[in-house]
């Protein structure tokens, strides 16, 4: 039987190094390309559709996963590390094969928003958050004081829960900032 795989989960706010995080982590893992899966949602058209990219410019190629691709499908004998960008996308249902890889002893790393722009649990994040191995909140600096910012505060009122964007939509606020914004009305 197969050594259980690791879940490695990083998450935070907007502009908080996520991605940044992710693809060190599978640099660093110094595996041969036929070892490595990256995965990231069809829904995110912000880089080119084979391409996680960061805010300061940091690529890596991956394949773009709608919900109609099996996983499974796309994992070979040789397939030790699968990173998942922009994880909180991901349906809900793809927990279920990310636990079977994992009894497979294929470690899984992934990145994502744990909150909304309205501060609630985002999509897949709490399962992988709640059954991670090793877990890492990452912070970004916020938009109005400077201080440690673990919200994502939507500057448009659009109250559609997803709207991709950057920082035409979005600012890190801390939880005051974030309040204040909400209280004021300036969010949706």
């Amino acid at each position: 039987m197969a050594e259980q795989g690791q879940l490695i989960v990083y998450y935070g706010c907007m502009f908080a190094g996520k991605t940044t995080a992710l693809i060190d982590y599978i640099s660093n893992a110094n595996l041969k390309p036929n070892e490595l899966l990256v995965f990231k949602p069809g829904i995110d058209n912000r880089a080119a559709k084979n391409i996680i990219t960061t805010h300061d410019g940091k690529k890596h190629e991956c394949l773009s996963l709608d919900h109609e691709t099996v996983l499974s499908d796309l994992v070979t004998p040789y397939t030790k590390l699968i990173a998942f960008d922009e994880a909180q996308f991901f349906d809900k249902i793809i927990f279920s094969e990310i636990k079977r890889l994992l009894a497979k002893g294929i470690s899984i790393v992934a990145a994502g928003l744990d909150k909304d722009y309205l501060a609630r649990p985002f999509g897949l994040m709490p399962l992988l958050m709640q059954n991670a191995t090793e877990l890492y909140e990452l912070n970004a600096k916020c938009d109005c004081c400077g201080s440690k910012a673990n919200h994502t505060f939507r500057k448009e009122t659009n109250k559609v829960l997803v709207l991709i964007g950057s920082e035409n939509y979005y600012e890190a606020r801390c939880a005051d900032c974030y309040q204040i914004g909400v209280e004021i009305g300036t969010q949706a």
